[in-house]
């Protein structure tokens, strides 16, 4: 879910091409649902902090930074489980799920 409309980061996304490309491919990301509540308001997890990312995880709820070491690839927004499922390889994206259509 975003946190302010994309426009909000106009400014930013000039100095920092392709930012808001990478927020709507978050916003659009297939992530799995929470192991402990069920709940599909889940995030990936990235470790480290940099002002591309600090913005990222500002601009929409399916991104989260954490400091090292990382305790699980996905967070639960709903409930704050962090976890890994068994083979996860990464979000499924939009733009890959749509190219044949």
């Amino acid at each position: 879910m975003l946190n302010r409309p994309l426009d909000a980061y106009t400014g930013y996304d000039k100095n920092n091409p392709g930012f808001i490309e990478s927020v709507a491919a978050y916003e659009n990301a297939i992530l799995p649902s929470c192991p402990k509540c069920g709940s599909y308001h889940t995030a990936q997890v990235t470790a480290g902090i940099v002002s591309r990312s600090i913005h990222l995880a500002s601009a929409t709820t399916k991104f989260v930074i954490r400091l090292s070491p990382l305790p699980g690839k996905l967070y639960c927004n709903d409930c704050g489980y962090f976890f890994t499922p068994r083979g996860w390889k990464g979000p499924i994206w939009w733009d890959d799920l749509i190219k044949g259509y």
